[in-house]
This record gives C-alpha cells, sequence and structure tokens, in this order.
C-alpha cells in the first residue's frame, strides 16, 4: 500500500520532485511506474507463498530486494518533502522484512536443501549472474576512473544535479559483488548460491524495467537517450526472465511449506 501511494503521488502530483533537477525527477517518475509493477510482482508472490509455494517464496524475495534498493534511493537522493518519512519507512520495511525472509530460510535448511538441490540450471544461472555483475562492474569503473583521472564531474551529475549517483554506490559497494558471490557459491553448489539466484535475476529483470520506463519517459520530455545501451539493457531483461523462468521451473515444491510459512 505505501509503495503504491508513493508511486501514484510522484506520477500524478507534480509537486512531489517539485525540488529535483528536470533529469532526475523524469528517472524517479520512470522508478514509480516500474514500482506498480513490483507491487503486482510482490502480491503475487506473497499469495503463491501463503499457499506454501517456494516458488513464490523466491519471487517474494526478489521483489523485497528490489524495494529495498529502489527505497535507497528515494530516501538518500531525492530532495526533502512530504513523502520523505514514507519513503524510510518502506525501507526500514523492506530490510527487516528481507532479512526476516532469509532467516527463515537459514533456520530451516532441509525444506530449502530439498527444493532448490540439484537444479541442473543451476550454472546456467550461475554464469549469467558472473557475466552481468562484471560486465557492470566494468562498466561502472571505467566511467569513474576516466572522471577521476581527467578530474571532471560525470555528466550525469551535472544533469541530475546530485553529489554522486546513488545507483553507482549501491551497485559497486553491495549488490554486483553480492551477485559475484552468489554466482560462485552456487556454481559451487552451496546453498546460499541456490537460494539467491533467483532473488538476484528477478531483480535485475524487474530494475532494467525501471531504466526502459525512465528511457522511455526521458525520450518524451526531450532528454538524451543512449538507444544502444538501452537495446542492452532490453536484452538483459528479457535473459533475466527466461533464467527466472527456467530456474523456478525446476523448484521442487514436494507440497512443503514455505520457509516463511513455517516459522
Amino acid at each position: 500500500m505505501l509503495v503504491t501511494l508513493t508511486s501514484l503521488c510522484g506520477i500524478l502530483l507534480e509537486k512531489t520532485n517539485s525540488r529535483d533537477a528536470f533529469a532526475w525527477a523524469v528517472q524517479g517518475m520512470g522508478q514509480d511506474y516500474a514500482n506498480l509493477v513490483v507491487v503486482i510482482v510482490l502480491l503475487a508472490g506473497t499469495y503463491l507463498m501463503a499457499k506454501g509455494s517456494f516458488r513464490g517464496y523466491l519471487v517474494w524475495l526478489g521483489a523485497y530486494l528490489y524495494l529495498l534498493y529502489a527505497f535507497a534511493i528515494y530516501s538518500f537522493a531525492v530532495h526533502f518533502h512530504f513523502l520523505f518519512l514514507v519513503y524510510v519507512l518502506v525501507l526500514g520495511r523492506s530490510f527487516f522484512t528481507l532479512i526476516g525472509g532469509l532467516m527463515a530460510a537459514i533456520a530451516a535448511p532441509e525444506t530449502v536443501s530439498r527444493a532448490l538441490r540439484g537444479n541442473p540450471r543451476a550454472r546456467l544461472a550461475a554464469a549469467f549472474l558472473l557475466v552481468i555483475s562484471l560486465l557492470f562492474s566494468a562498466l561502472w569503473l571505467s566511467e569513474i576512473v576516466l572522471n577521476l583521472l581527467a578530474d571532471t564531474v560525470p555528466q550525469d551529475l551535472l544533469e541530475t544535479q546530485l553529489p554522486v549517483n546513488p545507483m553507482r554506490v549501491l551497485d559497486l559497494a553491495s549488490l554486483l559483488p553480492g551477485m559475484i558471490i552468489a554466482a560462485v557459491l552456487l556454481w559451487r553448489e552451496q546453498l546460499p548460491g541456490y537460494l539467491m539466484a533467483v532473488p538476484l535475476t528477478s531483480f535485475t529483470a524487474t530494475m532494467g524495467l525501471a531504466i526502459i520506463l525512465t528511457s522511455v519517459l526521458s525520450a518524451i520530455h526531450g532528454l538524451p537517450v543512449s538507444v544502444p545501451s538501452r537495446v542492452i539493457v532490453g536484452a538483459i531483461i528479457v535473459m533475466s526472465t527466461v533464467f527466472s523462468y527456467l530456474f523456478l521451473r525446476e523448484v521442487r515444491e514436494g507440497g512443503t511449506n514455505t520457509p516463511a510459512s513455517g516459522r
């Protein structure tokens, strides 16, 4: 409900992002549209999980991972306005709910192992996560290092009037290293890697959707858009969705409760 509220305010009320630079406000609106899609994914995952579906549980984890990432950006990189406390509330609830969901899996290793181990798509998913994480790490670092060496400010910061790009910070500090670790664990057939495969691939798909929606809105408002990079993002969305589906199809339900429903 809170995510839907903030998204609709961002889309329908002009004053929501009126204190932000125009380019950043447009990106925020693209994120708001993507949030509404994630709300539907979260509701579907919650419904399936309540029915005892382990697949629903994995999708549920991915949705909360997305919300944690998105609302960290809202909380730290959007100018102060009437939704600030709601952003902080969603960020906090997403963090603790995600931690609680993972702790439930740790408390029920037999259930997790029975559902996930031996998945024939595991190494394919591991390779995909590793390639994506290394690709974006190299891309972000190349941009940052070039600007550091030239002692210049990146173009995107000039457009958004932000001190730093919050997505680069979150990606390089946590998300991309986490994807590399998960890929290695999955390749080695260790349980945490199995557990995080679908949440990370589904997160990649939903975040890619946010980038595409932002690009569409940017083009509508006359802002520059890199078409080749958006084609790549579109391909990543398709591949992430396919890998999530292939991995989920091999998850064994077995009529057992999910870790969260068995708490």
